[in-house]
């Protein structure tokens, strides 16, 4: 089984990093592939600006492919990102506009939907800095997000979704804690 991580944060040193390398070790030790592709250090795919998609540059359609080649070759897609006002960051986000486009994530039939990536898993590790509680209590939908708008649409089964909170505040036991966590999940 192969796996791809996302991760999208700026710094090399952000806790996501550390997620992101504490899962692949983990799936690694329990005999699998798995491949961290950095957002911030991948070649940059420029947002969605055309009026006809023969409008699109050649350099961004044989980026998206290759893209997509990668997330064609894994049973398994992590996501590991920050909360930045109650969402993903905007090169996540504009990473799935360009990439889960209609043709390769999904395809209409007769006016309807139909998903294109079955067969597939993901998990959602997200990290904030306020307290996970204060998401629950004021209604932020980014498990329905991930799992029930992005995800089923495209026909990729949700395994978790999962968030840390209150991390610059976390002592290092608990840290421990989070990435024995993490394993214990690269490991199923």
């Amino acid at each position: 089984m192969h796996t791809l991580i996302i991760t999208a944060h700026p710094s090399s040193k952000g806790f996501t990093h550390i997620m992101a390398n504490t899962y692949q070790k983990s799936r690694i030790e329990a005999g699998h592939t798995c491949e961290i592709m950095d957002l911030y250090k991948e070649p940059r795919q420029d947002f969605l600006v055309y009026e006809d998609k023969h409008d699109e540059r050649v350099d961004q359609v044989a980026l998206r492919q290759m893209m997509q080649g990668r997330i064609t070759k894994a049973d398994e897609l992590v996501f590991i990102h920050p909360m930045w006002w109650g969402v993903m960051p905007a090169i996540m986000k504009n990473w799935i506009d360009v990439n889960f486009c209609t043709g390769f994530s999904h395809k209409y039939v007769d006016h309807k939907p139909v998903p294109l990536l079955t067969g597939k898993t993901a998990r959602v590790f997200l990290t904030s800095d306020a307290p996970a509680f204060i998401y629950t209590a004021i209604g932020v939908p980014f498990r329905s997000i991930w799992s029930l708008i992005t995800f089923r649409f495209v026909g990729i089964k949700t395994k978790s979704v999962t968030l840390f909170g209150d991390m610059r505040k976390r002592p290092e036991d608990k840290v421990k804690k989070i990435l024995d966590k993490i394993s214990a999940f690269a490991k199923e």
